[in-house]
């Protein structure tokens, strides 16, 4: 989903005129910042434009409550906004309407507080109220059949389970796209959320997974399972999966950032192969991990891995890809792979492994086959009696030096050896981290910088932001460097990029060519000064 700063131009503020100096603009209420500049009589000029999002033309607010049936919810076209009150529900809802970024159809919770459950109890999820009737009705609580646009908040999803043992409280397929969830709730299902098909596209943050899975299940049930298309899930606690993996997925790509993962019965997580993939390819898929703390069972399944990459159905001309940095690993102490890249029947396979702490195991990576499959890395701790393997500058010490890690404060002390020691030349550079633990959960702070290993920054005192809580919007900030400025903005806003405008109204932004460089605090970029004047924003 597009999330644009800028879109409404109220009033420019003429701040000052200053000598060659710079000017860093922090203030939180803006939706934007907008900066120009002119090299004139050795003089910076700065203005600032204040802007406020355009909202959406919102067709109408749409109640809901335990007396009502599906079709209010199903009705909800294009702008409208769903508002659902605290209560228990029964039925199933089937969303099938297409909306636009522009006026995406809300559903939410009246009282994020109190959120409305959907809890099907010891009923089938095929045998509830519906207005779907085909033979795959009870494959989820709710399901989203090419659906574009929507975006969920606050529910409950309980007790979803069907005959056939893969039901789940939330699955999209048949290509929806820009499905949005937050400070959801998934438990005690067949599955906790499933989907994904040919180009499907969906979000997840600030939710729950918790003790999804069916024991009886002839096939594997996870927290979630993923089956194709794009997937990121954010600032997630993701735990205690009853029968299989906390993560399954077959998605093209995927991205799991700032979330925590802990005591999955089996492994944590794997990738493998798309369900859509056919015919003679090549095909690719990739699964990046950043910022995540892994918590392993005491007793898995599973104990020969943590995350596995893995060509299950055979299929040629594949090539499987994984990025894991910054991420902290808690183990039980044996030695399974952090890593596994389970490629011994040739599959081609690659992985980036850097600036992680993979503590409680002494196999940080595993390849089965070195000729078809290839790990590289830098600057990760491991344990002084751990096999590096291909990872090269490895800090070792008996311990990475945790706070307190009886009570999962996995944060940094101030004597550890993994404050400072991050490579910050690789790719990814975090800054975000999550927030806090598993009592304090699904929420996130700005990470100040990355120089530090693992998941967190040390000495960070930054506030938590939750899912209702103001987002922090990045400040520009532009110093002069000789015949150039250098325009650079907070690293935790890595995804937003700058566009240049002229000053005529209407403007015309477009995004800048200026080539850009991270650092472990922010992202730069270095503009000429034509002596042109122009408008600058950050659009993401």
């Amino acid at each position: 989903m597009i999330r644009e700063t800028g879109d409404l131009i109220n009033r420019i503020i003429w701040l000052r005129q200053a000598t060659a100096g710079s000017y860093n603009c922090n203030d939180e209420r803006m939706l934007a910042a907008l900066f120009t500049h002119c090299l004139c009589m050795n003089r910076v000029i700065f203005s600032l434009v204040l802007c406020l999002a355009a909202g959406s033309a919102s067709a109408s607010i749409i109640n809901v409550g335990p007396g009502d049936s599906y079709s209010k919810i199903e009705s909800a076209q294009p702008g409208d906004q769903v508002v659902i009150a605290p209560g228990t529900y029964a039925f199933r809802v089937y969303l099938t309407n297409q909306a636009t970024p522009a006026n995406p159809i809300v559903i939410q919770a009246q009282d994020p507080a109190n959120r409305p459950v959907w809890d099907f109890g010891t009923n089938l999820v095929e045998n509830a109220p519906g207005s779907y009737g085909a033979g795959d009705r009870g494959r989820g609580g709710w399901q989203f059949s090419g659906a574009k646009n929507y975006c969920v908040s606050g529910i409950v999803f309980r007790n979803c389970r069907t005959a056939s043992q893969n039901s789940a409280g939330i699955r999209y397929y048949n290509g929806t796209t820009n499905l949005y969830i937050k400070d959801c709730l998934f438990t005690l299902n067949d599955n906790g959320m499933t989907g994904g098909t040919q180009d499907s596209q969906a979000a997840v943050e600030y939710s729950e997974f918790s003790s999804n899975g069916n024991l009886t299940a002839s096939s594997p049930t996870h927290n979630m399972y993923i089956y194709g298309g794009y997937f990121a899930l954010r600032y997630c606690y993701v735990h205690d999966s009853v029968q299989a993996e906390n993560f399954h997925l077959r998605a093209r790509q995927a991205t799991l950032e700032y979330n925590w993962f802990a005591r999955a019965t089996n492994y944590e997580g794997d990738l493998m192969v798309d369900d859509d993939f056919s015919g003679s390819g090549p095909f690719s898929q990739s699964l990046t991990l950043r910022g995540n703390v892994f918590v392993q069972s005491s007793a898995p399944q599973n104990h020969s891995q943590v995350i596995v990459l893995f060509n299950d159905t055979g299929l040629t001309n594949l090539t499987l890809s994984l990025q894991a940095v910054f991420n902290t690993f808690i183990g039980y102490g044996g030695s399974s792979a952090f890593v596994h890249l389970a490629n011994s029947d040739g599959t081609s396979m690659n992985a980036v492994e850097s600036d992680n702490i993979i503590y409680g195991t002494t196999v940080p990576v595993q390849v089965d086959n070195t000729n078809a499959g290839a790990v590289i890395g830098v600057n990760n701790w491991i344990a002084s009696n751990a096999n590096a393997g291909p990872l090269a500058a490895s800090v070792r010490s008996p311990t990475p030096g945790f706070n307190n890690s009886t009570v999962e404060d996995y944060t940094l002390a101030t004597n550890s050896i993994c404050i400072g020691a991050a490579n910050v030349s690789v790719f990814g550079l975090p800054g975000k981290e999550y927030y806090q633990n598993e009592v304090t959960t699904c929420q996130w702070r700005i990470r100040p910088s990355a120089s530090d290993l693992g998941a967190f920054q040390s000495g960070n005192m930054n506030l938590p932001i939750g899912p209702h809580s103001p987002r922090p919007l990045p400040a520009l900030r532009i110093t002069p460097a000789g015949a150039s400025l250098t325009i650079a903005w907070p690293l935790f806003a890595s995804d937003f990029r700058l566009f240049m405008s002229g000053l005529s109204f209407p403007f015309a932004w477009a995004q800048v060519g200026f080539l850009s460089s991270t650092s472990a605090t922010e992202v730069s970029v270095l503009a000429p000064t034509t002596g042109a004047t122009a408008f600058f924003r950050l659009q993401q």
